[in-house]
């Protein structure tokens, strides 16, 4: 009888590897797509170049919010301290501090909130100060993550021409969310900290974008010129822990509606 059970449970899982592969199929064939799919346990739903090592744009900036928490877990940051904004620490692209006032007095919970609600780089970039770049890269490193890298702060042009670029994996990805989401690291209060700020990313338009109205998402995106991606967790019936990073796109749209497509099959066949 369990030798019956055992062999139905791996044909249904075979055959639901074969549907995705099929779907996947019908996914624009210029589109490389690295992708990974998790039940809140760990077991693998569905894979795809997961080990793949990919510029991980602002999904990196996931570790850096657990990295903080830790740090004020130590006492040596206090989320209700405030930083005093400096004319040398505005930088472009997404966020708004860079347009507030020098001197303007934000707090840490504040900064970490606007680093993943929607993608704020300024405050980014004062949170690698606060932490220091070398703890985040030690941070990596002791807990076995080799592809997910910190190299230089957000929008740092001259960085990237020498070669030194933020990198992460599906897997790796992956797998901060599932230790963050089984509290590994953190106590229960940072723990919700970070699944509060992950729960506002306000950029909506790649995991998010086809779910059923109301499904909760704890996420965070990437862009840059040639990556797009989202990683997170989908808090169905079932949490799923889903990591998708598309390369080769002619248009942000495009892999968007990819990164969309993907999220909603997983849910439908996983997370209810």
């Amino acid at each position: 009888m369990l030798l019956l059970l055992c062999l139905s449970v791996l044909s249904q899982a075979a055959k639901a590897q074969e549907t995705w592969e099929v779907f996947m199929e019908k996914i624009p064939e210029h589109l490389q797509v690295s992708l990974l799919i998790q039940d809140e346990e760990g077991q693998t739903l569905f894979s795809q170049s997961a080990d793949k090592r990919i510029p991980s744009a602002s999904i990196i900036k996931i570790p850096i919010l657990i990295a903080l928490m830790e740090k004020v877990e130590n006492r040596e940051i206090t989320l209700d301290a405030r930083y005093s904004l400096q004319a040398t620490d505005k930088v472009g692209g997404a966020g708004e501090l860079q347009h507030l006032p020098d001197g303007s007095g934000i707090t840490f919970r504040y900064l970490a909130e606007e680093m993943i609600r929607i993608s704020d780089n300024t405050a980014t970039n004062i949170l690698i100060r606060a932490i220091e770049m070398g703890y985040i890269q030690d941070w990596l490193k002791k807990n076995g993550y080799r592809d997910t890298q910190l190299n230089r702060l957000m929008m740092d042009f001259k960085a990237i021409e020498e070669g030194r670029q933020n990198y992460t994996s599906p897997r790796e990805i992956n797998d901060i969310l599932l230790n963050l989401w089984e509290g590994k690291w953190l106590k229960e209060d940072s723990r919700a900290e970070i699944m509060h700020c992950l729960k506002g990313c306000a950029d909506n338009s790649t995991i998010p974008s086809l779910l059923p109205a109301g499904t909760v998402v704890a996420h965070k995106t990437g862009t840059l010129d040639y990556v797009r991606g989202d990683a997170g967790i989908i808090l169905g019936d079932k949490p799923l822990i889903l990591s998708v990073f598309v390369e080769n796109f002619e248009s942000m749209e495009e892999a968007e509606s990819a990164i969309g497509k993907i999220a909603l099959k997983a849910f439908r066949d996983f997370g209810r």
